[in-house]
């Protein structure tokens, strides 16, 4: 069974204020498939359930869905994240920033001609960065989910 069903999609959608013809519009659709969404007879593909996610302002979602309605493909491939508390997405965010910034100075020396020559280096920041904008992103979710209340 997934986690997130035709009405959770409504219930979202109406505690964001908006209307199945606003989202609509934001994902290049009619109200009507929206309305087919969300009363289960029509199935997002994952391209579509990004789009809604991300017009409804959060795309971790997306990835929890992805992992219960294909489980043997994606949820093999990307495991569950364990769910933090919002102190612990704080906390998250706190440390992969200081992992970017440990990097600093070497990429600092190194990139002083307008580009990273080491490969490794390169490798490196890139991985930080993709980490710190995850936890970055988590942060905002849940400060915009609840406006920074514990949601964990």
């Amino acid at each position: 069974m997934a986690v997130f069903a035709g009405i959770d999609l409504k219930k979202w959608r109406e505690s964001q204020k908006i209307s199945a013809a606003d989202l609509a519009e934001r994902i290049s659709c009619d109200a009507t498939t929206i309305y087919r969404y969300e009363s289960g007879k029509l199935k997002p593909d994952p391209d579509v359930m990004y789009e809604l996610c991300d017009a409804l302002g959060d795309v971790d979602i997306w990835t929890t869905w992805m992992r219960t309605q294909y489980p043997a493909s994606y949820g093999r491939v990307h495991p569950a994240i364990p769910q933090l508390s919002f102190e612990g997405k704080l906390l998250s965010a706190f440390a992969e920033i200081e992992d970017v910034m440990e990097l600093q100075n070497e990429a600092m020396k190194d990139g002083a001609d307008g580009r990273i020559d080491d490969e490794k280096l390169r490798i490196k920041l890139l991985k930080e960065c993709d980490d710190a904008i995850g936890a970055l992103q988590g942060l905002v979710n849940a400060l915009n989910r609840k406006g920074g209340a514990s949601d964990g």
